[in-house]
């Protein structure tokens, strides 16, 4: 397991104990309406309006966008994967019609999706430095463009605010920008646009399928 997922497993699993399945026990706060602002905005990375896609949620907790997609979006093949056994336990009990993964994402396989989505991971550094926590997140947003097939969501806090807490990773988005195009992809884009001004997310799509390619391979 990667240092800095240990980190996580750590922090998460304590939060878990204390909280449980909710919003609390994954760090988000008390106000659950938030936390499911951030899964719609990390749903709004597919396209898809009627095709079955497949989607693998990193970081997917006790399976909160599991519960959301089995209500209104059938069209979804879930797939979940998290460093935390106990939520992956409560996971595969409350949505067994997906599959679940008890793992670290950066250091093992679980295989290729249509989509990715990793809500949360990369906005917490705890303990890491930030040159540790950038290394951290190229590795894991570039393992996700990798084995996607159509695109990947994530979020990050926003540098333009008017405090920063040493435990929460931030990134500017002009800087995380000119990362993604250079390194992985020109079709981009940044969503600031919504209730939660402080962060933001990050729709990365493969050239392939933004061009209609992908059926011709």
């Amino acid at each position: 397991m990667h240092k800095i997922s240990k980190r996580f497993h750590d922090h998460y699993s304590d939060k878990y104990s204390k909280y449980g399945p909710t919003s609390e026990g994954v760090d988000w706060g008390s106000n659950s309406d938030l936390a499911s602002i951030r899964q719609a905005k990390m749903l709004g990375v597919i396209k898809e309006s009627k095709d079955d896609v497949t989607l693998l949620d990193v970081g997917c907790g006790y399976g909160h966008l599991a519960e959301i997609i089995s209500q209104s979006h059938k069209q979804i093949k879930y797939s979940g994967v998290d460093v935390v056994a106990d939520m992956i336990v409560y996971a595969k009990k409350t949505s067994p019609q997906f599959d679940f993964y008890q793992g670290d994402f950066l250091t093992e396989e679980f295989g290729v999706f249509d989509y990715l989505v990793c809500n949360g991971i990369l906005t917490q550094k705890l303990t890491a430095t930030t040159l540790e926590m950038n290394s951290f997140a190229q590795d894991l947003i570039k393992k996700m463009y990798r084995v996607s097939r159509k695109g990947i969501a994530f979020n990050v806090m926003n540098t333009h605010v008017n405090f920063q807490t040493d435990n929460l990773y931030y990134r500017s988005p002009v800087e995380l920008l000119g990362w993604c195009t250079s390194e992985l992809t020109p079709h981009v884009v940044i969503d600031s646009a919504y209730q939660l001004w402080f962060e933001y997310t990050v729709y990365l799509y493969k050239p392939d399928f933004i061009h209609g390619k992908q059926d011709e391979k």
